[in-house]
């Protein structure tokens, strides 16, 4: 659905617009005018790489897993030319000081990487919700967050950010269709009824399933999430949503990539090399 509104725009600013016209695949002004303003939203938008290292952390799981390296580069270097390549341009990574510090070491303040990177220190954990909340103020728009673990090479952000904004959520989760539940190892176990989730349980019973879809690590919010009560993402937020019917699901079929050890590296070194 479009609507029609009236703007003011100098004479200069006009003239460039209309040299982009080219009766081929824009035809006219307001067609120019409406892919500049989306060619711009694309390439400004904001993520944040959620980086903390949990004191709970399994003996399983490496510290500083963001530094585990595929093909010569470290994780969070290719999570933050990912982002960068997808269009966003501002990105905000949440850890303690000291993996903040690490990871600054690696990647700096993403001008290798034309973007902007700033850090915020979670001086105090208290959950993944709690965390985001830092951001209360500083986000004013729709923007995504990922885990400083994944392998995000194959995932279409462009696309993910487009049916977000249509599905009109305040929240929409990545959900995987191809993971296979492990011992020891939580994955959000999700409902859906069409794009809505019914449901998420952050530690289904592996005996008491009641379906195959889990929480892929990535999702997409608007600035209100920030407000809802809850320390935890996916004990209380996500859970809290899903009863509401705020909280939507996109599956895909592309491969959960977590690395959370050097072994792992190896299994998703072979997907990788699969899916080229």
């Amino acid at each position: 659905m479009k609507k029609k509104i009236s703007v003011t725009i100098s004479d200069k600013i006009l003239r460039d617009i209309d040299s982009i016209v080219d009766n081929i695949l824009i035809r006219n002004r307001s067609q120019a005018i409406e892919y500049l303003i989306e060619k711009s939203l694309n390439e400004s938008k904001t993520a944040v790489i959620l980086a903390g290292e949990s004191k709970m952390l399994s003996r399983k799981k490496s510290k500083k897993r963001y530094a585990l390296k595929i093909n010569q580069q470290t994780l969070i270097e290719k999570i933050a030319r990912k982002l960068s390549d997808s269009g966003f341009k501002k990105i905000y990574i949440i850890a303690d000081h000291n993996t903040s510090t690490n990871i600054f070491k690696i990647i700096g303040n993403g001008s290798n990487y034309n973007a902007k990177i700033e850090y915020i220190d979670e001086e105090v954990q208290e959950g993944t919700a709690s965390a985001l909340k830092k951001l209360k103020g500083k986000i004013q728009t729709t923007f995504l967050v990922v885990q400083c673990d994944l392998v995000l090479d194959k995932l279409n952000f462009k696309e993910l950010w487009q049916q977000h904004l249509q599905d009109k959520s305040i929240c929409t989760l990545l959900v995987s269709s191809s993971i296979i539940p492990q011992k020891n190892q939580n994955f959000g176990q999700i409902t859906l009824d069409g794009k809505k989730v019914l449901s998420y349980n952050e530690r289904p019973i592996p005996k008491k399933l009641t379906s195959s879809l889990f929480f892929w690590g990535v999702f997409l919010a608007e600035p209100e999430l920030l407000s809802y009560p809850g320390k935890s993402l996916e004990y209380d937020i996500f859970p809290g949503l899903a009863k509401r019917r705020l909280l939507s699901g996109i599956v895909t079929n592309i491969p959960h990539l977590h690395a959370h050890t050097p072994t792992d590296l190896i299994e998703i070194k072979k997907i990788l090399r699969r899916l080229d």
